[in-house]
């Protein structure tokens, strides 16, 4: 049966569910044979520069979606800013999971920031782990929808160290 030509396509609401298969092919659409992927910044090799890298574990009690686990991962091996770009850039429409994932990610950086002065342009995520853990309770038996899940998201990262300013001594 042919199609009128007076139907529209039908549009998305703003609200509506962004496809994962559409968050994949925007990852896999990209070249990641040479790891600065044609930016500015390129991936630091701790073969030649002095990096430092500290694991931060952090619990995460709200549920993960699976779009936000994909997003996670593909975070690896990427600038911090890059990192929050893709963010933000993949999570637009959805404001709640935007916010949970930058926090997620803003908290070990804000953790190094402070305890160790590095500064924001100096930092890459290396690793990105999610561990999904359920809490068992003992009171109810064999129901699974009793059980209470959270995460346990380990990130890597990788920074360099402020170079120290040697205080130079008074004249007099």
């Amino acid at each position: 049966m042919p199609r009128s030509k007076n139907r529209r396509p039908r549009k998305k609401p703003i609200g509506e569910k962004r496809c994962i298969c559409e968050v994949s092919k925007f990852f896999q659409n990209r070249n990641f044979e040479q790891l600065s992927d044609g930016k500015a910044l390129p991936y630091p090799d701790p073969r030649f520069e002095k990096v430092k890298s500290k694991v931060f574990r952090i619990k995460y009690e709200k549920k993960l979606s699976s779009l936000d686990k994909l997003v996670l991962n593909n975070l690896q091996k990427k600038y911090l800013y890059y990192a929050i770009d893709d963010i933000l850039y993949l999570l637009k429409s959805k404001y709640i999971e935007l916010n949970n994932l930058l926090s997620i990610i803003y908290s070990p950086v804000l953790s190094l920031q402070n305890n160790l002065s590095i500064n924001f342009f100096d930092i890459w995520i290396q690793e990105i782990y999610i561990n999904e853990v359920s809490k068992i309770n003992k009171f109810i038996i064999d129901d699974s929808e009793s059980l209470e899940q959270f995460h346990y998201i380990t990130i890597r990262l990788m920074y360099k160290d402020k170079i120290r300013v040697k205080k130079q001594n008074s004249l007099w």
